[in-house]
Order: structure tokens, then sequence, then C-alpha cells
């Protein structure tokens, strides 16, 4: 049906009415498949201010939680192709399809990768006045006294990254999916949950307040944001590597000189020094890329995705 309707509004002259010079004609309505206050929205609400002013037009963040990310992403798919309405969303862009076969939409076709915009690490965190100082500590506990990790929605990457953990660890965590990082801190600081593997900006002031308590880094090696927190491998634990990526969507059928255009003026963002000074104390390792690359990668990694869901027995 989405083919269909963007063969159609092609057809009419539709779908692009402005060439890329011309555009953007209005507001740019940016879509965040998660609550508030999550990694993604942070990193968005830093980068709408630059490309409002490139583009002189309204640049606005649209929460859209729900679905692991799934919902906010389906409401691009079905989007007017003209490039006012945006997708930045996650990784889980291309894991939630690994568990979740039944999307409305095909991730393939129905939305066009524009640009990859960088990596953050994950952080495995638990609540400030937690009796557990130490990683070892709680997942030992577990095994006698089961705990709750907290995901920031099934299929997203931090789910992967809880299985990849508690089949590494052997600890015993009933895992709860909530609507984004922001709810799923929230869910730590209230003792809802006992762990969480949060980014940096998503735990955010509440590390340096001690209300949230960083047990490891999650993969190889520590990061400058936190140089004592010691890595998972040094813990014991040396196959638990998962990053996040954060990319830019936008609907399929956008006309591909405004995806280029829209390519461009990111790019130029992520070299801006004044953004750089402000996202990289929060773990970003920031990209350069173009919409090609980042195409073939998001399509390897639908491939990929779907065997490690099927190796770690959470494929549907």
């Amino acid at each position: 049906m989405k083919k269909m309707m963007t063969a159609l509004a092609i057809a009419a002259g539709l779908a692009s009415p402005l060439a890329a010079q011309d555009w953007p004609s209005g507001t740019v309505s940016i879509v965040v498949p998660y609550s508030p206050s999550g990694n993604t929205d942070i990193l968005a609400r830093h980068m709408a201010p630059y490309l409002e002013e490139k583009w002189g037009q309204p640049v606005v963040i649209d929460n859209r939680p729900g679905g692991g990310s799934m919902v906010g992403t389906a409401q691009v798919s079905q989007a007017n192709p003209d490039g006012l309405t945006l997708l930045v969303t996650t990784s889980a862009f291309v894991t939630a399809p690994a568990i979740q076969p039944d999307l409305p939409f095909d991730p393939r076709t129905d939305l066009t990768p524009i640009a990859n915009v960088g990596y953050v690490s994950y952080i495995l965190v638990t609540q400030g006045d937690s009796p557990f100082d130490t990683l070892e500590e709680l997942v030992a506990d577990s095994k006698e006294n089961p705990k709750f990790a907290a995901t920031a929605g099934l299929g997203t990457t931090t789910h992967f990254a809880i299985e990849q953990f508690i089949a590494q660890s052997g600890a015993n965590f009933d895992v709860v999916h909530f609507k984004g990082g922001g709810p799923a801190v929230v869910a730590i600081l209230s003792g809802e949950a006992d762990i969480y593997g949060s980014s940096v900006s998503s735990a955010g002031d509440n590390i340096a307040s001690g209300k949230v308590k960083v047990l490891a880094v999650l993969g190889n090696d520590r990061i400058d944001a936190l140089p004592d927190v010691p890595s998972t491998a040094e813990l014991g634990y040396p196959e638990t590597e998962i990053h996040q990526w954060v990319g830019v969507f936008a609907p399929g059928g956008t006309d591909p000189e405004i995806v280029a255009k829209i390519n461009a003026d990111i790019n130029e963002v992520l070299r801006n020094e004044e953004f750089i000074a402000k996202v990289t104390p929060l773990d970003w390792t920031l990209e350069q890329s173009t919409p090609e690359g980042f195409a073939a990668e998001v399509d390897q990694e639908l491939t990929s995705w779907k065997k490690l869901a099927e190796d770690q027995g959470i494929s549907k």
C-alpha cells in the first residue's frame, strides 16, 4: 500500500513538490520514537538548533514512543515523502525486525537512510543506594534472589545487550521493557528495576549526583567519559561488545536530491566544534556518512541481527 501511495504521489507531482534547492518549504518535524530525555532524544535536541539555523525553518522534535521504537518508525514510514518529516532512531531499526516479524512496514523499502550520526557505548547501571558496589556482587546475588533488568523496549539494542550479558554471565534477570531510555532510568531510580544497559547521556546527571551507580562499561574497553569504570571484559565477560548507532531516515520515495542535501547539512553539523563540545562528553563518537553507505550498513545489519536473535533464542 505504501509503495502504491508513493508511486501515485510521484505521478501526481505531489511527493516532491519542491526542488531540492527550494527545500524545506516549512517546519521540519523530527520524530524520535522514544520518550523524552533518553539518549536519542537528547542528541536530536542538540542537533535541532543547528539544522534550524541552516534550513531557515522551525525544526521540532516529536516524541512518539512505543513498541520498542516501532510506533514512531511506522508513523514516519507512512508520512508524505517531502523531506519535512524525518526519523531519528537507533540501532533498534535493525534489531527490532529480527524479533518482530509482523511490522507494518518494510525497513528496506519504506524508509530511506540518510545519515549515520554516530555511536555510543552501553554502561550497566543500578540504583545509587544499591547494596551492590560491583557487577560481580549483583550477578552473584541474582542467582539466589532474581533481579529485574530494564530495557528501552522490546527488540531495542539495550534489549539485545541485556540478553547477551545474561547469556554470558548466567545472571538471573527478568527482562522488563520500557518506552525508551528515559523511562528505563526512572525505573532504576524508583527501584522498579535493578539493572539497565544505559548510555551515558540517558543516565545523565544521575551519575554525578550519585542517584545512579555505574557498575561496568559493556564491552572490551573503558570509555573516556568514565575512565574509572571497568569494562565487562575486564570483569570476566569478554563477549558482550554491543554499541548503539543513531541514524536519520526519511520516508521511502523521498527525492534523492533532498536526501543528499539533508545528509550534507547533518555532516556539517557533526563537524561543528561547538556541537562536538556538547555531545562528546556524553560518550558520542560522531560519524561522517553518505546515504548510500548508511543504506548498505542498514541492509547488512538487518541480516546479521536476525541471525544473532536466532542464536540468542529471542527471535519469533
